[in-house]
């Protein structure tokens, strides 16, 4: 495969620009995941989305986003990680002013769709960029630190800009304002200093590309098409049973090929295995409570989407304030502590959660749980991103970022679609009962936010498997 310069950190200026280039991109990434959800009322209005509809605009973006993330970590990896970054942050872009500019349902969906394709490209190069620059013990944890905190405090960004940008200057502003963003982000890419050629020499896997994308696209459609169709549902059945057969084929591929998209010994080691599993379950209750409690704030106490999203603040506070501080813990508490630690706190504010009523004030009921739930996860995501990403040879950078990257994304999607339709079956079944709508509608969000906190209750569980070590695991291995 073409060789491409390697990124060599010679002075903190570099360092400082490699950070902020490629947490700089995870940001805006994150951020377009939850941006709309405030905005989706003005964009159904004006662009005369059917109820059902409407949902693609989130959903497109994910779907692409987590079925191209694994190939676009192996892309990086074979074709060069800045210049798959540069391609991706291109994509991404040019999707933004076209949803911008969309003058129909249909163009818009399609938009955010390729926006998703662009971030499964982006997002794994800027993280495996990441990992290969930063060698140096100190200095990774704390890189990996702030890339770790951003997932919660984008989240929040992306919810609050969603309410102050639809108010102030309308909807089309919130995927604009991608644009100049994108254009200084591969500005900085020029900057970069290059030494010698480190790529992989291994090549293109069409099969196993093939079959891996298939899958988890099948995999998430079938998931959000579940707010439509119930689990027992032939479709959704077959759905389920063909991205198992496809990912189980992918699998057996990968275990004869000579050129893996994902090294399977890379995923059967503890950490990156445990770490994993924790993204995926995090990730399904944090996408879920994102949903949930933006509805509860506008459906139940009539808040404006401006309030909505000022709301969210101090949640997202919470996460980077004890990031920082969660980075100097860890090499005297160790990793373990730190993710049960943050776990526990993470299920107490959403078990806070459960208490809420539909004439509470914010102050007295969503206020503590929102702390709670971002101290807990400012704790928490330090150490598993270390731990995922720590020890991993070059030149499998970019697949295990995209490994990272794809738990996520497939466990949020996956939490989403199940959270929010277990709150609408409950609200129904309410309803049909003669149950007042107000408490019809609390019924739903308390049945979805039990099943949220049992999920967090069992990453919890799984948290006591993560490796005990007070320093980033073998990063000695990355030289």
């Amino acid at each position: 495969m073409v060789a491409e310069p390697q990124i060599r950190v010679r002075s903190p200026w570099v360092a400082a620009l490699t950070l902020v280039l490629t947490c700089g991109a995870q940001f805006v990434v994150v951020i377009d995941e939850t941006i709309v959800n405030v905005a989706l009322p003005s964009i159904g209005t004006e662009l005369a989305f059917g109820t059902a509809e409407l949902a693609w605009v989130v959903d497109a973006y994910m779907l692409l986003f987590g079925g191209f993330l694994l190939l676009g970590g192996r892309c990086a990896d074979l074709f060069g990680r800045v210049r798959m970054f540069r391609v991706g942050l291109t994509l991404f872009a040019v999707a933004s002013l076209v949803a911008g500019l969309a003058g129909s349902p249909e163009l818009l969906v399609v938009a955010r769709a390729a926006q998703g394709l662009g971030a499964a490209l982006l997002s794994p190069a800027a993280l495996s960029i990441l990992v290969v620059t930063f060698t140096e013990e100190n200095a990774r944890r704390r890189a990996l630190g702030i890339w770790g905190g951003l997932i919660g405090v984008a989240g929040v960004s992306g919810v609050i800009l969603g309410g102050v940008i639809t108010e102030a200057v309308g909807w089309p502003w919130i995927f604009f304002v991608n644009v100049p963003i994108a254009i200084v982000l591969g500005g900085l890419t020029l900057l970069l200093p290059t030494g010698e050629a480190c790529a992989s020499t291994g090549r293109f896997n069409p099969v196993g590309a093939t079959l891996v994308t298939s899958g988890l696209l099948l995999l998430i459609y079938t998931v959000i098409e579940t707010s439509h169709r119930s689990w027992s549902d032939p479709v959704t059945v077959a759905g389920l049973a063909g991205a198992a057969a496809l990912l189980v084929a992918f699998v057996a591929h990968e275990r004869r090929t000579a050129n893996p998209i994902v090294r399977l010994g890379l995923l059967a080691r503890r950490p990156v295995a445990v770490a994993n599993i924790l993204t995926v379950l995090v990730s399904a209750g944090l996408y879920g409570m994102f949903f949930l409690l933006t509805l509860y704030m506008q459906q139940v106490h009539q808040w404006s989407p401006l309030r909505t999203g000022w709301s969210w603040a101090p949640f997202g506070v919470a996460i980077a304030v004890v990031t920082v501080l969660a980075i100097r813990l860890l090499p005297r508490i160790g990793s373990r502590s730190l993710v049960v630690g943050g776990l526990l706190l993470f299920a107490a504010g959403q078990y806070l959660l459960l208490r809420t009523t539909a004439t509470g004030g914010y102050v007295e009921e969503l206020l503590p749980a929102l702390l709670l739930c971002g101290a807990g996860l400012g704790l928490a995501l330090v150490p598993n991103t270390v731990t995922a990403v720590s020890g991993i040879a070059p030149a499998e950078a970019g697949a295990a970022s995209g490994t990272l990257n794809t738990s996520q994304q497939v466990g949020g999607a996956v939490g989403l679609a199940v959270l929010a339709t277990l709150a609408t079956r409950r609200f129904a079944s309410e309803l049909a009962t003669g149950t007042t709508p107000a408490d019809a509608i609390m019924s739903g969000f308390h049945h979805a936010f039990t099943v949220m906190l049992g999920l967090t209750a069992t990453a919890v569980l799984v948290a006591f498997l993560v490796p005990s070590v007070r320093r980033p695991v073998d990063v000695g291995a990355i030289a």
